[in-house]
């Protein structure tokens, strides 16, 4: 060889340009993580959970006045259910409504929980080689379809008497491409890639605390734009914010990746179907790691899945308001909002009391979380007028806090390279969880709606009292 000649295949002036672009890279990604100490996807979180929340409580309701056309009630009658009348010819209508439009909203949360399971497995592990923010945009773009499918529906069903067996498939979309499970993962872990184990919590439940706040405010407003607006118009508002969420993303976001190749687009989807990603995420599950990692890891899976089973009361708790003491969307979205902040305020000011001021563990943390859980859900299967609702969230401000605190124990007894696949395997096999939880909720509503209707309440109690259990 020649002295002085080079062996790469790149003239010196290409390979200057590749030194300063990756320099350029290398301070913008420092900025970024500098700024990311503060707010990152945040945002588009909270946007994404306000779209969510307006259509949610919106689409229950659709669903049973459309339940009730279908059984073949005229709309005069059907429009009783959107009253707070106690009149005997509600409390039969209902009684004949509920159970159909319990099954579809089953059916729905178990497409939007289940479904999304293998594409989140490889979209996790994906994202830990190309980046947080691609995944986002992949399931996000899933979201955004489904919810223009609802727009559509929802202006059809003006004009025809629908089934609501079709809004299932309207969510196939968002399911395929992951949903929300993808998005949440992408989020929590670009958090672990940019904070210490000193801030992780408190930055783990401030992002928790936006998509409550997204939440909040879209309970809080999904009644007055159905009420000064209709149904249709709220999916296409829904459908718009979603869609800015994704400019967001697109546009004012930086990755906490670095990508070390320049493969093409073509290359890196051939990659996402790759086995080599499923084979990455077993190892991160069963692979023998030092002390009782993996026991650990598994512990809090399984923790999960206990909440998340207990949790699939949500999904009748609408309709036992409604059975029970009568009340409207109104009178609903005011609950919610009012639980909702409650949760934010645990998170915001909990957190920080817990572990700056009484310097209380993660484990500890999460250990009051589920106690809290225990009591709320025995209150209210205790309550005898809806006041009593509101005492429940009032005295278990803390039970929305596990969430960061398992997620931060998990952070930093993992390496940053296996992050991404564990939550998005994490809440994937938790995901199953609908499975069960969703028949077995409707079943106990069901079999129970015209005697005690708020036994479900204490299935979910016990529920939680064995992840408490686990705990301890």
């Amino acid at each position: 060889m020649e002295e002085g000649r080079s062996d790469s295949v790149y003239s010196s002036g290409e390979e200057d340009l590749f030194a300063k672009q990756s320099l350029m890279r290398l301070r913008n990604a420092a900025r970024w993580r500098e700024q990311a100490q503060y707010i990152s996807f945040e945002p588009a979180l909270l946007v994404f959970c306000f779209a969510m929340s307006i259509s949610e409580v919106v689409l229950a309701n659709h669903i049973i006045l459309q339940t009730c056309l279908v059984e073949g009630f005229d709309r005069g009658d059907c429009q009783l259910l959107n009253t707070d009348s106690n009149s005997s010819r509600r409390a039969m209508i209902e009684t004949q409504v509920q159970p159909l439009a319990a099954n579809v909203t089953m059916v729905i949360v178990i497409i939007k929980s289940v479904v999304p399971v293998l594409s989140a497995l490889l979209l996790g592990a994906w994202s830990d080689r190309y980046g947080r923010k691609p995944a986002m945009l992949i399931a996000s773009a899933g979201v955004l379809c489904s919810f223009v499918l609802l727009t559509l529906l929802a202006f059809l069903s003006m004009q025809v008497t629908l089934t609501p067996w079709y809004y299932t498939a309207a969510y196939l979309p968002f399911s395929v491409l992951g949903g929300m499970t993808v998005i949440t993962a992408a989020a929590f872990s670009y958090l672990s890639d940019v904070t210490n184990e000193q801030t992780r919590t408190m930055r783990m439940g401030f992002m928790e605390a936006s998509m409550m706040a997204g939440a909040l405010l879209g309970f809080l407003a999904s009644s007055y734009i159905v009420e000064w607006l209709n149904v249709a118009a709220t999916f296409l508002i829904a459908s718009v914010l979603i869609l800015l969420a994704i400019v967001y993303i697109a546009r004012f976001t930086e990755d906490s990746i670095i990508l070390s190749n320049s493969n093409s687009a073509v290359e890196k989807l051939r990659d996402l179907l790759s086995c080599e990603r499923l084979r990455e995420l077993s190892g991160t599950f069963f692979m023998r790691r030092s002390g009782y990692v993996r026991e650990i890891l598994w512990s809090i899976v399984l923790l999960t899945g206990l909440t998340e089973l207990a949790g699939g009361s949500g999904g009748v708790f609408y309709m036992f308001t409604r059975r029970k003491f009568g009340w409207d969307l109104k009178q609903f979205s005011y609950f919610q909002f009012t639980d909702v902040l409650i949760i934010i305020f645990g998170n915001v000011i909990g957190i920080p009391i817990l572990k700056q001021i009484l310097h209380c563990s993660d484990t500890t943390v999460a250990i009051v979380s589920i106690a809290s859980y225990i009591v709320d859900s025995l209150i209210m299967g205790f309550a005898s007028s809806g006041w009593m609702l509101y005492l429940a969230i009032s005295v278990t401000v803390l039970k929305g806090t596990d969430g960061a605190a398992l997620m931060t124990i998990c952070s930093t007894i993992l390496p940053a390279g296996d992050m991404a696949k564990f939550f998005t395997m994490a809440l994937s096999l938790t995901a199953v969880v609908p499975l069960v939880s969703a028949p077995l909720f409707t079943f106990v509503y069901n079999a129970t709606i015209e005697s005690l209707p708020e036994v479900f309440n204490f299935v979910a109690a016990s529920v939680y009292g064995a992840a408490l259990l686990l705990m301890l």
